[in-house]
């Protein structure tokens, strides 16, 4: 925690100090207010929400036909097949991504968000699987015969009980996901021909920083902090909508 909030303190500090040099004063919140800033922190929470929609609708069925397969080797196999990416460098599957991309379309049509979402889910996708396994393969096996019993189709079933039961998982993984795709470097910068046109607010940040020049840094760090204001205000309401919607149905929440 200590290695949290000593760094956020001296961001903070760094960010609200007055720059002067030479009797005139620099403005250290010149980013935060150029509308080009707001564009690119728009872009990039909708492209970590798409991504991150698209990974739990793909991962979740997923999830679950491997948890509840009887064969030992098959969940063997079918979880090496997502946990085996995760000991690749990151850079070395995003350039691996790129040459096929090149391969099947034209070297201009990859500067879109579409590819880019597209890399963000090849990248993020194991990071949804995994704790939507962990919690289905521990769903004791009498809820989904309960619900049988009760009368329950197989759809009535996954609303009324897997859903449910699966809530947290289903959180946490797409907070997770939202916030790896969202401020993500490497994507916008090695897999679209030219990155610049397509930046995320991780591009922006890393590309703006200058630590040896103390106004550049000055300027970043008041950039951090309103990200860091953002992204926790819709980390709270991922994790808090379910919160709220199984209150109200009447659901328990542990």
């Amino acid at each position: 925690m200590i290695f949290v909030i000593i760094p956020l303190i001296l961001l903070f500090g760094k960010s609200v100090s007055p720059l002067v040099h030479n009797s005139q004063s620099f403005d250290n919140h010149l980013l935060i207010k150029e509308k080009t800033t707001w564009q690119i922190i728009g872009r990039s929470i909708f492209v970590g929400l798409i991504s991150a929609f698209i990974c739990l609708i793909l991962a979740f069925p997923y999830a679950f036909f491997v948890a509840n397969s009887r064969s030992k080797i098959f969940k063997i196999y079918s979880l090496s097949l997502i946990a085996s990416p995760l000991i690749i460098f990151t850079i070395a599957k995003v350039f691996a991504l790129r040459s096929l991309f090149l391969l099947l379309f034209d070297e201009g049509s990859l500067n879109n968000n579409s590819f880019m979402v597209l890399g963000l889910i090849f990248l993020n996708f194991p990071f949804m699987v995994l704790p939507l396994y962990t919690i289905f393969r521990d769903m004791p096996k009498n809820l989904l015969e309960a619900g049988t019993d009760l009368g329950y189709s197989k759809f009535w079933l996954l609303i009324k009980v897997v859903l449910p039961y699966s809530f947290r998982a289903i959180s946490s993984g797409f907070a997770l996901v939202f916030l790896m795709a969202a401020t993500s470097i490497v994507v916008s910068d090695k897999l679209l021909p030219n990155g610049s046109q397509n930046q995320l607010i991780g591009n922006l940040i890393n590309n703006s920083a200058n630590i040896s020049n103390p106004f550049d840094l000055a300027r970043v760090s008041s950039l951090v902090l309103v990200t860091l204001l953002v992204f926790i205000g819709i980390y709270s309401l991922i994790h808090f909508i379910p919160i709220i919607i199984m209150k109200i149905k009447g659901f328990k929440y542990d």
